[in-house]
């Protein structure tokens, strides 16, 4: 792969209004685009230069792009589609799309994407981009479930006190918060801490647990939000599966994509575990997600 310096702009000009680059973030993993071309700026119906992949409504394409750019990570390897989405009128479109990984300095990890876009069918570009009605690329409305995209995972240690008050304040267990292969994450959102999650690996599999958002924020959102971004953690994280125990919130994280699984067919490494065998009771509910 090449390094971010071999890339000269100047031998490259005709295309960068078609260009995309995109960042890595690890810890948690995002995409931030760092370089929008002019052509996508105006065919997206804005420029979204700096913003997240989280933070825009990418709902009217075929793609599920973080899943693509996690699997792009972790293949280094250049990769091309096309590409379908429905515009606002209703019609489906294509466009062609291409991406080529970009070295850290260790020449071994995927720094950024460097990609490229072209919509071959005769889409017009025109020199007033706000003349061209606006595209599926646009930043997310707000929802009740999908409020909060500027909030983000932080890592947190398994002795920290605010975690471990939070949890007790709800009444969820704290005796086996470390151990190895435990991490856990708080969710923050413009400097203030809403909530803890983590998860504990298995194998290829993850148990999510001691998730719980703080009392004068609850009912807000954020359970959602923060739940979203560690199933997007553990995908980033290559497992083939998540689990998790609940009494009373499994309507909620159905919602989410999880599906019930009986408890005698929990993986042995999920049955083994201190929340599954005693921590939880018999009651509780085994929920599983597939994340490939």
């Amino acid at each position: 792969m090449p390094l971010w310096r071999d890339i000269d702009p100047a031998e490259i000009k005709p295309l960068l209004p078609h260009l995309l680059v995109s960042r890595y973030e690890r810890n948690p993993f995002r995409v931030r685009y760092v370089l929008v071309g002019t052509w996508l700026a105006q065919f997206a119906g804005g420029d979204f230069t700096g913003r997240y992949l989280d933070e825009l409504d990418f709902s009217g394409e075929d793609t599920d792009w973080l899943t693509h750019h996690i699997q792009f990570i972790a293949e280094k390897k250049p990769t091309f589609g096309i590409c379908r989405f429905v515009t606002q009128s209703g019609l489906e479109r294509d466009y062609e799309s291409g991406m080529f990984p970009i070295a850290a300095e260790d020449g071994v990890t995927v720094e950024r994407s460097l990609g490229i876009e072209d919509f071959p069918f005769g889409a017009e570009v025109t020199s007033d981009a706000a003349t061209v009605a606006p595209s599926p690329r646009k930043a997310a409305e707000p929802a009740v479930h999908a409020a909060h995209e500027t909030a983000r995972l932080e890592p947190v240690f398994a002795g920290d006190a605010e975690l471990r008050g939070c949890l007790t304040e709800a009444g969820l267990p704290i005796d086996d918060l470390a151990g190895r292969g435990k991490h856990y994450f708080r969710l923050v959102e413009n400097g203030e801490c809403l909530g803890y999650g983590g998860f504990e690996a298995l194998g290829p599999h993850a148990l999510l647990r001691s998730i719980v958002v703080k009392g004068a924020r609850r009912g807000r959102g954020y359970g959602w939000t923060l739940v979203q971004r560690l199933i997007a953690e553990l995908r980033m994280r290559r497992f083939d599966d998540a689990y998790l125990l609940t009494e009373s919130a499994a309507p909620f994280f159905t919602a989410l994509g999880f599906s019930p699984c009986p408890r005698e067919e929990a993986p042995a490494a999920v049955a083994g575990t201190a929340q599954f065998s005693t921590l939880c009771p018999s009651s509780a509910k085994l929920m599983r997600l597939n994340l490939r």
